[in-house]
C-alpha cells in the first residue's frame, strides 16, 4: 500500500496573500502622494498598487486552489469510501 503524501495547507499564506493584495492599492496610492509630485505621485502610486494588489491576489487565488487540490489528495482516500 503507498500512502498518501502528506498535503501542504499553504490556506493561511494565500489568505494573507490575498489581504495584502486588496490593502496594496490605498497604501501604494498613500506612499505616491506623499514621496512624489502632488498629481503625478498619487496616479503613479494608484496605478503601481493595482498592479501589485492583482500580482498578490492572483497568488494567493493560486495557492489557495493548490492547497485545496493538495488536502483533497491526502483526505480524498479517506473519506470516499463513506462517501460513496
Amino acid at each position: 500500500m503507498v500512502f498518501a503524501v502528506p498535503a501542504e495547507a499553504d490556506v493561511i499564506r494565500g489568505i494573507v496573500k490575498v489581504v495584502s493584495g486588496v490593502l496594496q492599492v490605498p497604501l501604494s496610492t498613500l506612499v505616491g502622494t506623499f514621496s512624489g509630485p502632488p498629481v503625478i505621485g498619487t496616479l503613479m502610486g494608484a496605478i503601481n498598487g493595482t498592479l501589485q494588489g492583482l500580482g498578490l491576489m492572483a497568488s494567493g487565488a493560486l495557492d489557495l486552489a493548490r492547497s485545496g487540490i493538495d488536502i483533497a489528495k491526502t483526505v480524498g482516500p479517506y473519506v470516499l469510501p463513506f462517501v460513496l
